[in-house]
């Protein structure tokens, strides 16, 4: 059985999703704008260093993460979309597989 994760995303009046396949380590982002497109998956395909709370809330390490290592990875860098790339993560609007 296949496992694959989908968001919604959107940007202004552009709305889409992002795939992850868990089997093949694999993301498809579907949205029209070609340029929002390629910056997500410019964003989604390379290391990202996140600050990582460690033994409380104000005591912080560095973690390195790579999205496509596992769904969990994918889901923790997937937070930082909008900061890096202005497109929302829609979390509560369900994308059927």
């Amino acid at each position: 059985m296949e496992k694959k994760f989908r968001v919604a995303i959107h940007h202004e009046d552009d709305s889409g999703y992002i795939e992850y396949d868990q089997a093949t380590q694999k993301v498809v982002v579907v949205i029209e704008n070609q340029a929002k497109k390629q910056a997500i998956e410019n964003f989604l395909g390379k290391e990202h260093i996140l600050r990582w709370p460690k033994d409380t809330i104000y005591d912080f390490k560095e973690v390195r993460f790579q999205p496509t290592t596992d769904l969990e990875s994918f889901k923790i860098v997937l937070t930082k979309l909008w900061e890096n790339t202005q497109v929302l993560v829609d979390w509560s609007r369900p994308v059927p597989c």
